[in-house]
Order: C-alpha cells, then sequence, then structure tokens
C-alpha cells in the first residue's frame, strides 16, 4: 500500500513537472511572438515612412519642374500608384486628389501636417481612424511658388496588425504545444526515472541526484530511528509481559499459603493450639505481599517519571544512613549481624524518601545475605562521578559474596542469587532494581565490587551538592 502511494506522489509530481515546463513554455513562445510582432510593425511603420517621405520628396522636386497649372497632369501620368497624392494651392485648397477624382474637398491648410510644411517645408503626420481601425500617414511637401503637394498611405494600427497576426501565432502556438510536451514528456521521464527507481526501504543504494542526498540521510536517519524505536517498544513490551508474568508468579505464592491457611482456619481442620502458627504464617505472607506490592508500585512510579513531579530536597546522606541504620538495627540484631555505619556530612539535591528506600534496601540486602555473626558496614564519603566530585554510599558486608555470573544481573527486577535464602528472608526480587533506577533517577550510578565467599560492596554514587542548597 505504501509503494502505491508513493507511485501515485511520484506521478503527481511528474504531471506537475509536464504542467509547470507546458505552461512557462508556452507563456514565453507567446511573449515572445508578440514581442517579434510588434517590433516587426514599427520596424515595417518606421521603413514605410521613410519611404513615403522620400516619395514625397522625389514627387515635389518633379513637380518644381512644371508650372502650377501642368502639375495635375503630371500627378495622373506619373504618379498612380497605391499611394494617395493631393495638390494644394498656397491658400489650402485642393486643386487635385488622386483618390477623390469628383467633388469638392474642405480646405487643408489648417491640417498639421500643412502647418508643419509651411513652417519647415516638410510636415509628417500619422492619425487614426477609429471607424477604420487603421493609421493614415500624411507626408506634406512645400513647393518653392507656395504650393503644396501631400503624399498618404494607409496602413494597419497596432491592434489591428496583431489581430491580422492571430492565426499565423496561433498556428506557431500549436506547433510549440506539440513539441513542448513531447520534449516535456522526454525530460521529464529522465528527470523522474532517479525517483521512480529510488528505493525507500534503503534510500541511499543507487544512482541519485546529488542535491536529494541530505534528504536522503535525513530519510535515511529517520528510518534508522523508527528501526531502533520500534526494537525498543518490541523490547518494552518483553519486559513488561516478563515484568507481569514475574509478579503475578511472586504473587501466587504468598496468595496460595494465605487463602489455604484461612480456608482451613474457617473450615474447623486446624487444631486450635495450631490457630496462632497459622495466623503467624498469614501475617508473614501478607507482610511479604504488601512489600512486593510497594516494590512494584515504586518501580513503576520510576518508569513512568512519577517522581519527577515531587519537589527535590537538599539532603543530608549521613543523617539519612544513620536514620536507615538505626531502623534496620533489629533485623540485623535478629540475623546476629553487627551493622555500623561512618563518615562525612554531605548533601545532595533529591527525592529524601526514594533515596531512603534506596539505601535501606542496601542494607537490608547486606545483612539478609550475610550469615550469622558478620558485619555490615555504611560509608558516606567523596568519591568521583564523571570526572567530577560526588558522594558516595558504601554499603560493605562480608557475606555470601556473588559470582560473577551473577554480577552482571543482580539489578534485573526478580533476579536472585540464591532464591530459597531470598524467599526465606522475605525478598522481592525487587531491590535492587529499585536501587538501580533511583540512582538514575538522581542522575548517579549504582556499582558492586565482590569475592564470592568473602562478601560484597555496594557503592551508590550521588551528586554533590554544597551545604548551603
Amino acid at each position: 500500500m505504501n509503494d502505491a502511494v508513493s507511485a501515485r506522489h511520484v506521478r503527481s509530481l511528474s504531471h506537475s513537472i509536464l504542467a509547470t515546463v507546458l505552461v512557462f513554455t508556452l507563456v514565453a513562445v507567446l511573449a515572445t511572438a508578440i514581442a517579434l510582432v510588434t517590433v516587426a510593425y514599427f520596424s515595417e511603420e518606421e521603413r514605410s515612412e521613410d519611404l513615403l517621405v522620400e516619395q514625397a520628396r522625389s514627387c515635389a522636386q518633379v513637380l518644381e519642374e512644371y508650372p502650377a497649372d501642368a502639375r495635375v497632369g503630371v500627378l495622373e501620368q506619373q504618379f498612380a500608384g497605391p499611394e494617395r497624392f493631393t495638390l494644394i494651392d498656397p491658400a489650402g485648397d485642393v486643386i487635385f486628389d488622386t483618390a477623390v477624382r469628383d467633388g469638392a474637398l474642405e480646405n487643408h491648410f489648417e491640417r498639421p501636417e500643412m502647418l508643419a510644411a509651411e513652417h519647415a517645408g516638410e510636415g509628417v503626420l500619422v492619425r487614426h481612424s477609429d471607424t477604420l481601425n487603421r493609421d493614415t500617414v500624411y507626408v506634406a511637401e512645400r513647393l518653392s511658388d507656395g504650393y503644396f503637394v501631400r503624399v498618404s498611405e494607409e496602413r494597419l494600427s497596432l491592434p489591428a496588425f496583431l489581430g491580422s497576426m492571430a492565426l499565423p501565432v496561433g498556428v506557431v502556438l500549436v506547433i510549440a504545444v506539440i513539441l513542448v510536451i513531447m520534449l516535456s514528456r522526454f525530460l521529464t521521464s529522465r528527470i523522474m526515472r532517479p525517483l521512480d527507481e529510488l528505493d525507500v526501504h534503503d534510500p541511499l543504494s543507487g544512482d541519485a541526484y546529488e542535491e536529494m542526498r541530505p534528504l536522503l540521510l535525513r530519510i535515511d536517519e529517520q528510518k534508522e530511528q523508527l528501526r531502533r524505536q520500534n526494537e525498543e517498544l518490541k523490547e518494552a513490551d518483553g519486559l513488561r509481559r516478563e515484568f507481569s508474568a514475574n509478579v503475578s508468579h511472586e504473587m501466587k505464592t504468598p496468595l496460595q499459603v494465605i487463602s489455604g491457611s484461612a480456608e482451613m482456619i474457617a473450615s474447623g481442620l486446624v487444631d486450635p493450639d495450631d490457630i496462632g502458627e497459622f495466623g503467624r504464617r498469614i501475617y508473614l505472607e501478607s507482610q511479604r505481599l504488601r512489600a512486593l506490592i510497594n516494590d512494584v508500585l515504586t518501580l513503576s512510579r520510576l518508569d513512568e517519571s512519577s517522581f519527577a513531579s515531587a519537589e527535590r530536597v537538599p539532603v543530608d546522606m549521613l543523617e539519612l544512613v544513620q536514620r536507615t541504620c538505626e531502623r534496620l538495627r533489629p533485623l540485623a540484631r535478629e540475623h546476629g549481624i553487627e551493622l555500623g555505619f561512618s563518615g562525612a556530612d554531605l548533601h545532595t539535591l533529591g527525592n529524601e524518601a526514594l533515596l531512603e528506600q534506596a539505601v535501606s534496601n542496601l542494607v537490608e540486602n547486606g545483612i539478609r545475605y550475610s550469615d550469622d555473626g558478620g558485619t555490615v558496614n555504611v560509608r558516606v564519603e567523596i568519591d568521583e562521578m564523571s570526572g567530577e566530585p560526588c558522594i558516595a554510599v558504601r554499603v560493605s558486608d562480608d557475606g555470601i559474596g556473588i559470582s560473577e555470573q551473577d554480577r552482571e544481573k543482580i539489578f534485573e527486577r526478580f533476579y536472585r542469587t540464591e532464591k530459597s535464602r531470598s524467599k526465606e528472608t522475605g525478598g522481592t526480587g525487587l531491590g535492587l532494581a529499585i536501587v538501580k533506577h533511583a540512582a538514575l533517577y538522581h542522575g548517579g550510578d549504582i556499582e558492586v565490587e565482590s569475592v564470592l565467599g568473602a562478601g560484597s560492596t555496594f557503592t551508590l554514587r550521588l551528586p554533590l551538592e554544597p551545604l548551603d542548597c
């Protein structure tokens, strides 16, 4: 379908090019024809006027050789051409006119060409007749004895001349249209061939106009961007499906325990002495379920950038660590773990609740994966990130350690190094994933160093803010 649309667009472009070339060519041909005809008209007008002046002068020279009473005969015998000859006496009365043989003509003395001839010896005038749509050229010559000879000739006016040329110009235009259409089709096909052969799936392949290369590069970049976005969407969809499946799986076990225990108590199948144990089991599983739900909600908020709307405030990281360790000290004593903290008074700008959860997850992780009698230490100190000073919160334990293979995956959601131990200690499999996303949210990072069987050190790095922030 897309190829059909593209082909339709190409055809539309081809027709547009053809129409544009045709219109411009026709306009150019028409304008050129009108200009040439106009130039030809004025050139011919000037030439014929010069000839008429020469003819009038020649006629005057001939008449000068004859007396006044013999000049009519001379005009009749020697000047009987298509031009009109008029002999006029010094008073302006017409003695003879080759166009009007019978009948008197009005006095010509006040005619402009006559006045000019009276004053300068020669007068030339062009008069237009609206009735006949013609121009008449008059050339008057004054003879030595005061007589005048006037020669006149009719010619088509410019509009009439252009009208008379309509047919030949129209024929030329028709021929031009035919030739232009043929030439335009040929040129258009040559121009469009690289576009027709353009592979939209691989625009940079094949030959293309150099002027189109920037456009093709952008198309290729956008195509590559769309491909990456599609891959990211597929990956995100896969992660969403996997996450949903993991959440369902993790919820199923505590729900089954809660439901089964409650059902046995309700049906009277539990010995009264064992009801307390069943109640404790229900409580523990409900707490586990609650922790799972809270972690899922936290990750969802991080994924959706819901924390972005929360105000960022100065956070005293040493005070936050102290508060977290005091809260988790009972859990540490329960597992026989010695929990300690130390460090400098350093501040960052961020979401205090989210940072406390991240630190709490790291400390809890150290407690749960350490053997009885072990130690967990938390230090707040200056480190370096991307060449700039930063805060480093280091959580170290002397527990079971993490294999190199597991270190690459421990920040993934629901990934556990020891599934049975995690479930026994109440872990949800989301704690380290929350730490990672919290670090990224604050413009920091998280890394782990570990030796299998000797312990691990998690380092949470955060941007450093001055004390007066």
